[in-house]
């Protein structure tokens, strides 16, 4: 009897599972997830058409093709503290047979104040640096 209470007590301490809390805000067309979780923190994201309305993973070097993106070079991704920062030194994009390219990506997502920076220069608008701020709302699960 004392066995079998034993081996209970044991699998109900190392056998609960640790649940990942997440965050999520929706930023105009956008919705961000920040998942916190002991093997590392996390962002996804999803877009009705660039994603199929499908979170995917944030900030890659994986080329979104439905967004006409064709390559990502130097790319550097920090998330921590319920921030997420994207960094990007060159992302080459393909329309209509034109390249473009945006250059100096800077992106970041704060959790807390829900809030969007970006700024990056553009192929299109020359040396003139691009700035968005965007104010997001918190979403429930």
């Amino acid at each position: 009897m004392i066995k079998k209470l034993i081996i209970y007590l044991v699998l109900t301490f190392f056998t609960t599972a640790v649940a990942a809390e997440e965050l999520i805000m929706k930023c105009g067309k956008n919705t961000y997830k920040y998942i916190q979780d002991p093997s590392g923190d996390k962002v996804v994201w999803k877009h009705a058409k660039a994603t199929g309305n499908k979170y995917i993973e944030w900030c890659t070097d994986k080329p979104n093709k439905k967004w006409g993106l064709v390559s990502v070079e130097g790319w550097t991704r920090i998330i921590k503290n319920n921030k997420a920062t994207c960094l990007i030194k060159k992302a080459t994009y393909k329309k209509n047979g034109k390249k473009k390219e945006r250059t100096n990506s800077v992106s970041v997502s704060d959790f807390v104040q829900l809030t969007r920076h970006a700024e990056w220069y553009h192929t299109n608008t020359g040396s003139k640096k691009n700035v968005k701020d965007v104010k997001c709302k918190k979403k429930k699960k």
